[in-house]
């Protein structure tokens, strides 16, 4: 009998499973006809921020100050700040998606009124619409289907000078409190295509590594796996400003005191009471020190490249310092551990 090569794992996954998403260097998608779709991986380097993305950054910051996704009430607080709050932006176009900006769901006829023009339009969900925005001039743009009012968002032009992140800032210190006592929108949810692998019965608990990535079981979906690629970094000047902070903070970490560790751990302990569930997996010791550092070289202008245990941030030299600057609660530690210190030089 000829020899039969053998598969690798790679070859069996991609024989016995169904894809979808990108897989090694081919990306697998199944059109809506049922077809199934195969080409090459290109990797395109994340696009600079826009004023249409730093709504959502903003958006989320401004939530994270008062709640987080464990608490009840969170998603009806989401949806509230997505659809009440205005689009700031400058002078210029913009394409805006209609299942997002009009929270649109199904395709058919609409009436476009924008401060007063009305548009009649054929748009479906993956509709993109393209408006242009003169400077010093507020808009009110409604959708209407069947002569009802589907959808309703304001956007204000801002000066060129003007940052998007104060105009934010200073909108939702004086209307955030109207916004959190409106009536939640409730647009029904959009429909998400999950990116993974979806094995056969016989093997839905296989997981582990393969020539083209590592197979995560996921812990929410029966029969279904997440693919990351093991050992791939592709350089942003983003990526690249994080890796170098993360490295200096864990190096901050690793010749902090031992009287500091202990009480840490017992701090990490009560933060992640109160705001997780119990799965250590999530945020450990160090993951936490570094949320509270980068917080605090935030509020301090301090650049966290340049941090180091001898290039430390001025006047913090106990770990009720770092809380402090850090904007955390104190989570019941006492005076004495509060006074704990993070260094002890020479």
């Amino acid at each position: 009998m000829p020899h039969q090569r053998e598969m690798s794992n790679a070859e069996f996954i991609q024989a016995e499973c169904i894809i979808h998403g990108r897989f090694g260097d081919k990306v697998y998608q199944k059109k809506r006809n049922g077809e199934t779709r195969v080409y090459d991986y290109e990797f395109k380097p994340k696009y600079a921020a826009t004023d249409l993305s730093k709504r959502t950054d903003c958006i989320m910051r401004t939530a994270y100050t008062f709640t987080n996704p464990r608490y009840d009430g969170f998603q009806s607080i989401i949806n509230k700040l997505f659809y009440y709050t205005p689009y700031f932006v400058h002078a210029g176009s913009y394409d805006f998606s209609c299942n997002t900006f009009f929270k649109l769901r199904q395709k058919g006829d609409y009436k476009l009124d924008i401060n007063g023009v009305r548009l009649e339009m054929n748009l479906a969900p993956r509709s993109k619409v393209c408006l242009c925005f003169s400077e010093g001039t507020e808009y009110l743009v409604k959708l209407y289907r069947n002569n009802y009012l589907y959808c309703e968002r304001e956007v204000m032009v801002i000066a060129a000078e003007e940052e998007i992140d104060d105009a934010y800032e200073a909108w939702f210190a004086e209307h955030l409190e109207e916004v959190l006592t409106a009536p939640d929108p409730r647009f029904s949810s959009l429909r998400i295509y999950r990116r993974g692998v979806v094995p056969n019965l016989l093997y839905q608990y296989l997981a582990g590594k393969t020539e083209q990535g590592v197979l995560y079981r996921s812990s929410y979906w029966k029969r279904f796996m997440y693919v990351r690629s093991a050992y791939e970094h592709h350089h942003t000047a983003g990526g690249d400003h994080f890796y170098i902070s993360q490295r200096n903070i864990t190096d901050c970490w690793n010749a902090a005191s031992d009287d500091f560790k202990t009480v840490w751990e017992n701090y990490h302990t009560r933060w992640f009471d109160a705001n997780y569930r119990k799965n250590w997996k999530i945020v450990r010791q160090h993951n936490f020190w570094s949320k509270l550092v980068f917080r605090a070289c935030a509020d301090m202008c301090f650049d966290p490249e340049e941090l180091s245990p001898e290039n430390w941030l001025p006047g913090v030299e106990t770990l009720g310092d770092l809380i402090l600057t850090a904007n955390m609660r104190c989570y019941g530690l006492n005076q004495e551990e509060l006074n704990t210190r993070i260094y002890y030089h020479e």
